[in-house]
């Protein structure tokens, strides 16, 4: 995935981002695999690296969801942009005063005129550990929707009895965001329509030009939201009626079964040593 240079490459690559459908059809490892022992496998995965205290032991635990997604054919390049586009940089933002106030051997000091920190060792360990666990916890997740797909997922949640308003309002948000995204490429066709640049680039003038984009599509969205819903229940929309059904559980297969076997039996062997 290529690094944004404007602000059209930007919105590219959110819709590149949250599109999943197209891994989740390749012939690979979790593809195959039932979504509800997945879903089972992904919480015990999640589960067990909180309790993991050593930072090796943990590293370690990260290579099972890169193994997997290698065996799921899903772009390694592309999977790890995923995983570390904001949730886990945001995380490592967050985490950065342990560095300084998490008593402990002072290993490096910052200057900043008339305060000096000092980074210990101890907040060294705490903030590397925090921000590769949320990478692990969001590589993970991600993995599962990569292979399964937002379909499965919401027929998935069907079978497991969530309301239907809850599964309706993940669909509506799904299926919308790529309304939304179509929406401001619009707007950016008609602003560079106006303002023509000969080069076009990520700047302050740019970042500025964003947020009036993202008003005025804030402002379009919410007018379609309405005209959509009031042509929804014009037609007789129910949630509880919306045409999905009742979904059934996949049936289970002896790969379910021994993928989550061995998935839980190294998990084991890296939690318990």
């Amino acid at each position: 995935m290529k690094v944004p240079q404007s602000l059209r490459d930007i919105v590219e690559s959110a819709e590149s981002l949250v599109y999943v459908e197209d891994l989740s059809k390749k012939r690979g490892l979790l593809q195959a695999i039932n979504p509800l022992v997945k879903l089972v496998v992904i919480l015990i995965m999640i589960i067990s690296s909180l309790f993991v205290t050593s930072f090796s032991y943990l590293i370690l635990l990260c290579a099972i969801p890169i193994v997997l997604a290698i065996a799921s054919r899903i772009p390694l390049k592309n999977y790890l942009f995923r995983n570390t586009f904001f949730i886990p940089t945001f995380a490592a933002i967050i985490s950065l005063p342990a560095l300084f106030f998490a008593s402990g051997h002072t290993v490096a000091s910052v200057n900043l005129g008339v305060l000096t920190l000092g980074v210990t060792s101890e907040g060294l360990q705490q903030f590397l550990m925090f921000t590769v666990r949320v990478w692990f916890c969001v590589a993970t997740l991600n993995l599962f929707m990569l292979s399964t797909g937002f379909d499965r997922i919401l027929k998935l949640l069907s079978s497991l009895k969530v309301p239907a308003v809850v599964v309706q309002m993940f669909s509506l948000t799904y299926r919308y965001f790529f309304v939304s995204v179509h929406e401001a490429e619009s707007v950016l066709m008609a602003k560079e329509a106006r303002t023509y640049v000969h080069r076009h680039t990520l700047n302050l003038q740019a970042l500025r030009d964003l947020g009036s984009i993202l008003s005025t599509l804030f402002i379009r969205t919410y007018e379609r939201s309405e005209r959509v819903y009031l042509a929804m229940k014009a037609r007789g929309f129910e949630i509880e009626n919306d045409g999905r059904g009742k979904s059934a559980i996949p049936a289970f297969h002896s790969h379910d079964f021994l993928f989550a076997a061995s998935t839980i039996a190294t998990l084991g062997l890296i939690v318990l040593v």
